[in-house]
């Protein structure tokens, strides 16, 4: 599939061909990308050779930053944490993805390794993309307009690294399962591979994949170069879009042998105590029904919690 690409300058002129075709990607395709968004490849290697020193640290060092879960804390270092249906409708653990969850801006809660300096470059990356995600959704009226006040949201980040795969029964096609994203909206960065520590272009079977909207099938999306930052929308939007912008089904195919994949993603996520009333099919979603009150309203905390539990894995 062809990546729509929009410069950030249109975006910042507010120039409404920018607006339209925003709308139409994200409708039609599920994905955007946005081009010479300022120092956006050289912030992003910075915080790839952070996140590199990382995963090469010793795992009982990792685990020491791991979050507990059973107590509701997500912030920290964890693997195999989550897990999707696959095609045949059984739960499948991605227990190649580590993942490393930290507020941005910066919040107590977060924890940061002390061996390496993964907090400057993974903060620097993450104001970037945030504050440029919202002119997308300023632009698209995911905003006050909508009952979306922009001073109420923060960034939820999330760096990721896909783990080399060995099994080659293919009993796993994807590093991370079909599914759409639970939070208001996601900026991604594109992903750099590395064989042996050497980086490498993205191979030909791997890589992110999107579900169209009305599509039956998956289809590969690829940057054409490290310098386009990637949006797409997650099912708060699609509540309080009412369904004008839909969630985007996306899933990462593995790479078999010696490959392994960085990227970094950002969540656009509210306050807790957001209420909407949204006129959406996901109303029919067992979280909405479990978790709304009497007259129909959901809270962005309820909705984010009961998303939380139905992903993660039962090992």
């Amino acid at each position: 599939m062809q990546l729509d690409i929009i410069s950030y300058k249109s975006l910042l002129a507010e120039n409404p061909t920018a607006k339209k075709n925003l709308e139409t990607a994200l409708l039609y395709k599920g994905i955007v990308g946005i081009s010479d968004v300022p120092e956006f490849e050289q912030i992003t290697r910075a915080y790839i050779d952070a996140a590199r020193k990382f995963s090469m640290l010793e795992d009982a060092i990792k685990q020491q930053y791991a979050p507990d879960r059973d107590t509701g804390d997500t912030e920290g270092y964890e693997l195999g944490a989550e897990w999707f249906k696959n095609q045949k409708g059984e739960w499948q653990i991605d227990g190649k993805k580590a993942s490393f969850y930290a507020h941005v801006s910066d919040h107590l809660n977060n924890k940061w390794p002390r061996e390496v300096d993964l907090k400057t470059p993974y903060l620097a990356l993450g104001r970037l993309i945030f504050e440029t995600g919202k002119l997308l959704l300023n632009a698209m009226g995911l905003n006050e307009s909508a009952g979306l006040k922009h001073e109420l949201l923060t960034g939820y980040g999330r760096m990721l690294h896909y783990h080399k795969e060995t099994d080659t029964t293919h009993a796993n096609p994807d590093w991370c399962g079909a599914h759409v994203d639970h939070s208001v909206f996601t900026g991604l960065v594109p992903a750099y591979y590395f064989r042996n520590g050497v980086e490498v272009d993205e191979p030909d079977e791997a890589g992110l994949f999107i579900q169209s909207d009305g599509s039956t099938s998956f289809e590969k999306i690829g940057a054409p170069d490290k310098s386009i930052l990637l949006f797409q929308t997650g099912e708060f939007g699609q509540l309080v879009s009412n369904d004008r912008i839909k969630a985007t089904r996306h899933k990462v195919q593995k790479s078999m042998g010696e490959i392994e994949r960085f990227t970094f993603a950002l969540f656009y996520v509210t306050a807790n105590d957001v209420e909407i009333q949204p006129r959406s099919v996901l109303t029919q979603d067992a979280r909405y029904i479990q978790n709304q009150s009497a007259d129909g309203r959901i809270t962005y905390g309820k909705w984010d919690k009961a998303s939380f539990e139905q992903y993660r894995a039962q090992k």
